[in-house]
């Protein structure tokens, strides 16, 4: 009969077979379901039976309700299935458990048994009773026994089954049987009038109903749910992540700052005492459903501006996300100053590193909030008998070093010029007063606000945008839209992101304007219930307006510069502010950063996940952290980690990169993934076994990933993590494995994606004579004393009780160490034995250390005891350290490692027989002694060796190719001679590209600037790592260094990005989308624009030159046979006019420059020319060109085409032409363009004699 509790049957049809002869009891009793120690203690009624304990529940107990084990039922069990007669428990096993019934609520049958490996002719039931003291077994699926006892500790050490525990006592006490589930809400939202009833059981018998919940639902919504979720860190939390200082900004950005964070005894007398900006904050609250109140301040706090420490850390904190300087609001008032305090601090202060400005806030102040003329509280005048001293006023703070100028002019902002009486006529006088008085000329900029929006009006030089000021203009109210929890609101609700497109939509006016973005805006703090909101902001939404204004200011500069305004810093009673709060944490200020440089944008597609299943200070969590650190350190790869679960180590997964936490299976982590994809994040890596649960979310969500398998199957089956990792193998583009072994194991070895990587180790022990001295000493060990360490947490997988073994069969010769803490049940079992032990003085146990490193020094040998161990990388740093070790064969990878020849050729390495202690006792303690008899420098040297051959770097590159197979390995070499003042910003355009990279290095000739210095420093700076190679003698030709660049690069592709240049961040990633796919195509590169050696530009585009030889063939982005861009683009002059634009295949480049060595050693201006000529010439070569103009090309007034003799220019010029000309066989027409070109050379140099052709004709006979 169907039930709640009833299941289809079980797949693999697992029941026990008993003869047909056998009686009722019989079955019982060899059954394994009757507990008859649990029937007595159970019933003391009962106790004289003995024997007869079973025949008496056979033929009365399940009767009068007595249970034959604690998880039978019978009343539960008849009353779920009313076809059963007679004892239950007899149908149970010989039809009930085949059939998918269950014995009791709380157990699952037919999914115990698809879940655990059940012994064939065994009931679930029976494995489950024989078992359930482990804490890996589940007999429901919503039930976790190893949650719970984490959970409750007094309930562990206790001793006590946690099912039973939670059944008889747990409940009432509102413990938690799973994660995800909320007893407190549950019991209040279903329970409320059974409230001693068991919730676990009522969501069992109920979970199939869409009204039913484990916990409160992302649907049930109320203001103090809002509350409380606004007030803690959400999925869009980050952790500052400030910018490097050579970081390129792509426009200079400033942002509003309000002073109002101090008293005034104005505010005190119409507020109150005490009052500032925050005094509004708390009265913002959530009017709607998902409206963004309270706002709460997180790193600064509820902030005084009292003291300069204050100022100072806000503007580090500014420049760390590349806001340039603060907007000040000014308040004037008839020669009344109103929060001057901040600004006065700042002058008084000339140490603070904090651009500035000012904005004359000339509204009346109401008590409206809305500078309106009602309920006055002061008023503006403007009086013209005040104009000297609030010019005066003005220039005291111009005149600061610090003050923000633009084309050399201070910048003077009015908030509202319109409210000025005759205003044109005010400024002129204004203007007079400044140059008369102080001597300067500010570039006067109005507000647009309340209508007024065209500076020419008032006679000003240009305008500010003040959002969300006009740009709501255009945009719809969603007032119909929301779910109201306050009926009496009134305010205007926009939806954030339409007013973000239609604020990018917006056409450049014919004046001067600072376009201004938002991070959100909602002054409901200032305004309750009546003010107006931009709902939905999000980083990624914010990041799109600003990124969107900065490149339209690159294309419409305010005054020579690109410069767009943030509204605001700190408005945070109007929900306008970059400062940390609680739950976006510093979302806003690195959404700031990425959209000012470029960085870490998220259209890129080469972004990528790194999953693991907690933050828990283990081997696999600290393996993911590290790879994380490689991956962007060693390659630049843009990563964010993504956890299944919480820990210890969280801090330091945040200190890396953006880290959220999701739950697999749940409906968010779907969407969230989902939304991941679209912000570029299409590949992922699961760090291991553990974290395979969420492989179908990922497939879900179309985003590949590799799957690193670290488990073997006894941990696998003990965690339930066997199906899941299947499925996720059978999902994973790759299936990585540390050795043969682990891919036998897990029955992997016949996969086709299946890859075999040894892990590389992430630590760097260093063998130090004096840490081993002091170790020694700690131990109080003799000279002649042999010390034997073992490490991991000591438990029967690692085979610690095979340690105390081995300690024992040598006892009172060798010193033993385990590092690492005991698990309690072991320590337990094993009290006796290491209570002896450690009483000997010859057993040490100094628990979990961080400096595992100095207890390898001390060592003599390692030994690792493990039963099951795939790879464990404490062996590697043993290794590394120099250090003799054995293992047991067959016990995961290590062994296999530990056999080759490298490692046994010296015979410092043992693998003995499989749980052979005699055999590995006897080889710890020769190798122990051999390694103590060694010299030290003996050690260092076999240290050294094992340590090389572990490279991190190279282990995280083969997992990255696998990650990402469709970003080749790039070499980026960066030539630079005397190139100091240059070198910061071409690393840090290189640094700040969306693909990753394999190498970069910098190649020097002989610069005595201290070039290589700024190398350095910059690559510290970016936390990067560059590699440098000087010459010690200047090479004398930049194609020497090109050659040199070609042979010491590794990379697929190289890109020789000259040290004098810059780039856009998606210059590779543009070029890359022409390559891919074409292993023809030889040469990629992409129009530049140029600036001049100050940074100062010089033309947007080289497409007007190409076009005066090339026409039109590159005004768009075009592929090209090498054949073909020679003769169009080449054959007349050379139209790729900077290497850096370019990126080419490595070997053929290295091939074309071998090719014609001879002749670059006399060309000085075409020999790039020479190389591209060669290159393209190869058999089959291609060319793909990109219009975007992603290369910044630096010239030089002084460069080397200048300086130059002009003769020898064209000269070489002339050679290009005739070996174009014969190598392509070009037509008499071309010909004839190449000397009209030639001409133009003389003219332009004055080199043209009257005869006219003789001196060409002489170039073109040479």
């Amino acid at each position: 009969m169907s039930n709640a509790f009833s299941h289809a049957p079980s797949d693999t049809q697992r029941s026990s077979t008993f003869p047909a002869d056998a009686s009722p009891l019989q079955i019982l009793g060899y059954s394994g379901t009757f507990d008859a120690f649990y029937y007595l203690e159970a019933n003391p009624d009962l106790s004289g039976l003995g024997t007869a304990v079973l025949s008496h529940y056979h033929q009365h107990g399940w009767r009068e309700g007595r249970k034959p084990n604690p998880f039978f039922d019978p009343h539960w069990y008849l009353s779920q299935n009313r076809d059963v007669i007679g004892d239950p428990l007899l149908h149970y096993v010989q039809r009930g458990e085949r059939e998918g019934r269950r014995p009791i609520a709380w157990f699952d049958p037919a999914w115990y048994a698809r879940t655990y490996q059940v012994p064939d002719g065994m009931l679930a039931l029976a494995h489950y009773l024989l078992n359930r003291h482990s804490r890996s077994l589940r007999p429901i699926p919503e039930f976790d026994p190893e949650f719970y006892l984490r959970s409750y500790p007094d309930v562990a050490k206790a001793g006590l089954d946690a099912l039973e525990h939670y059944m008889v006592q747990g409940f009432r006490e509102a413990r938690r049987p799973f994660d995800g589930f909320d007893p407190l809400y549950y019991r209040r939202k279903y329970l409320r009038h059974s409230p001693d009833s068991n919730p676990l059981l009522h969501y069992l018998e109920n979970r199939t109903r869409p009204d039913v919940h484990p916990s409160s639902p992302d649907t049930e919504i109320s203001v103090f749910a809002e509350i409380r979720r606004r007030s803690r860190p959400g999925p869009l939390f980050e952790k500052a992540r400030p910018l490097p200082e050579s970081a390129i900004r792509r426009a200079r950005v400033l942002a509003y700052y309000l002073p109002q964070f101090h008293t005034i005894p104005e505010n005190d007398a119409w507020w109150g005492d005490g009052f500032t900006e925050w005094t509004n904050l708390p009265r913002g609250i959530p009017r709607f459903s998902d409206h963004y109140q309270p706002r709460i301040p997180r790193d600064l706090g509820h902030y005084t501006l009292n003291s300069p420490e204050i100022l100072e850390r806000q503007a580090a904190m500014a420049r760390a996300a590349g806001v340039e300087g603060f907007i000040f609001y000014f308040y004037w008032f008839n020669r009344k100053r109103l929060l001057d305090q901040p600004l006065e601090m700042l002058i008084a202060n000339p140490q603070i590193n904090l651009p500035f400005c000012l904005m004359w806030a000339n509204e009346n102040w109401s008590r409206r909030w809305d500078g309106s003329d009602e309920d006055l509280l002061i008023a503006q005048d403007y009086r013209t008998e005040d104009d000297e001293a609030l010019v005066d006023c003005f220039a005291r703070y111009l005149r600061d070093p610090r003050y923000i100028h633009f084309d050399g002019r201070p910048i003077l902002m009015v908030y509202r010029p319109g409210t000025i009486p005759d205003a044109p006529s005010a400024f002129v006088r204004w203007r007079a007063l400044f140059r008369s008085r102080h001597g300067l000329d500010p570039l006067f900029v109005m507000g647009q606000a309340f209508g007024d929006e065209n500076p020419d009006l008032f006679g000003l030089d240009g305008a500010i945008e003040f959002p969300p000021h006009k740009v709501v203009s255009n945009c719809s109210l969603i007032n119909d839209d929301i779910r109201l929890f306050d009926n009496e609101f009134s305010g205007q609700v926009y939806d954030y992101g339409e007013v973000v497109e239609s604020a990018l939509a917006q056409a450049p006016p014919p004046f001067p304007l600072i376009r201004t973005a938002a991070p959100s805006w909602d002054n409901d703090a200032r305004r309750p219930g009546k003010g107006l909101v931009l709902h939905g902001s999000t980083p990624e939404l914010y990041e799109r307006w600003l990124g969107g204004l900065i490149d339209q200011a690159q294309a419409h500069p305010f005054f020579g510069d690109p410069v767009v305004c943030i509204n605001a810093w700190n408005e945070w009673a109007e929900g306008a502010y970059l400062e940390p709060d609680q739950h976006f944490g510093s979302a806003y200020l690195n959404a700031t950063a990425r959209a000012c440089t470029g960085i870490g944008r998220r259209h890129s597609r080469s972004r990528l996940l790194l999953i693991g299943h907690d933050a828990f200070p283990a081997g696999a969590q600290r393996l993911l952290l590290e790879t994380g650190r490689t991956l962007k350190k060693c390659f630049g790869a843009d990563i964010q980690f993504v956890l299944l679960g919480d820990g210890a180590l969280l801090h330091d997964y945040r200190s890396v990169a953006p880290t959220e936490i999701l739950a697999a299976g749940a409906r968010t982590t779907a969407a969230r993934l989902s939304h991941l994809r679209e912000q570029g994040f299409r590949s992922a890596i699961i760090n291991s076994a553990a974290s395979s649960d969420i492989a179908p979310d990922l497939n879900e969500a179309s985003i590949g990933f590799v799957l690193l398998i670290h488990e073997l199957p006894t941990l696998l089956r003990s965690r339930n993590l066997v199906l899941p990792m299947h499925r996720a193998c059978a999902l994973a583009r790759n299936v990585i494995v540390p050795a043969a072994h682990v891919a036998r194991k897990l029955d992997l070895k016949n996969s086709e994606n299946l890859t075999i990587l040894p892990q590389g180790l992430y630590t760097r022990p260093q063998f130090s004579a004096r840490t081993r001295r002091e170790i020694r000493r700690y131990l109080a060990l003799t000279s002649s004393d042999r010390l034997i360490l073992g490490a991991g947490y000591a438990d029967l997988r690692k085979g610690f009780d095979l340690f105390l073994q081995l300690w024992r069969r040598l006892r009172g010769e060798v010193h033993f160490v385990w590092l690492g803490d005991i698990e309690g049940a072991l320590r337990d079992s094993l009290h006796v034995e290491l209570e002896h032990a450690l009483a000997s003085g010859t057993f040490h146990m100094p628990g979990r250390v961080g400096n595992v490193t100095d207890w390898l020094a001390g060592a003599d040998a390692f030994v690792l005891p493990s039963r099951e161990d795939p790879y464990p990388s404490v062996v590697l740093e043993a290794l590394a350290s120099g250090l003799p070790c054995v293992a047991f064969d067959d016990a995961g990878g290590i062994p296999d490692l530990l056999k080759q020849r490298r490692y046994t050729m010296e015979g410092h390495c043992r693998v003995v027989p499989f749980a052979d202690i005699p055999a590995m006792a006897k080889a710890a303690g020769e190798l122990a002694g051999w390694s103590l008899r060694r010299t030290i420098r003996e050690r260092q040297r076999i240290a050294r060796a094992a340590e090389d051959s572990f490279s991190f770097r190279a282990y995280v590159h083969e997992i990255l190719k696998l990650a990402l197979p469709a970003v080749p390995k790039i070499s980026v070499v960066v030539p630079s001679h005397n190139y100091a003042r240059y070198m910061s910003s071409r690393l840090s355009s290189i640094f700040a590209q969306t693909v990753p990279v394999f190498e970069i290095i910098v190649l020097d000739d002989a610069s005595d600037d201290g070039s290589l210095d700024v190398a350095h420093r910059t690559a510290q700076d970016w936390d990067r790592d560059i590699v440098c190679i000087a010459n010690d003698a200047a090479s004398g030709s930049v194609f020497r260094q090109w050659h040199k660049a070609l042979q010491v690069s590794r990379g697929d592709l190289v890109w020789i990005a000259e040290a004098d240049d810059f780039c856009e961040p998606d210059f590779l990633e543009n070029l890359l989308e022409g390559i891919r796919g074409n292993p023809a195509v030889v040469m990629a590169f992409t129009d530049s624009r140029a600036v001049d050696g100050s940074g100062a530009p010089i033309s947007s585009s080289y497409r007007p030159y190409y076009s005066e030889s090339a026409g039109t063939l590159l005004d768009t982005d075009s592929h090209f046979t090498g054949e073909s861009f020679l003769r169009g683009c080449l054959s007349e002059r050379n139209l790729v006019l900077n290497v850096s634009s370019a990126l080419f295949r490595r070997e053929q480049l290295l091939a074309a420059v071998d090719s014609c060595e001879t002749e670059l050693q006399n060309l000085r201006v075409a020999g790039d020319w020479r190389v591209y000529a060669e290159l393209l010439m190869q058999r089959g070569a291609e060319v793909v060109y990109i219009a975007k103009p992603l290369n910044v090309h630096r010239r030089h007034a002084e460069s080397a085409t200048h300086t130059l003799n002009r003769r020898s220019h064209i000269e070489e010029v002339a050679y290009m032409h005739r070996l174009l000309a014969s190598r392509l066989a070009l037509p008499q027409s071309h010909i004839s363009r190449q000397q009209r070109y030639c001409r133009t050379l003389q003219q332009q140099f004055g080199l043209l004699p009257p005869p006219g052709e003789e001196r060409l004709s002489a170039v073109y006979e040479n």
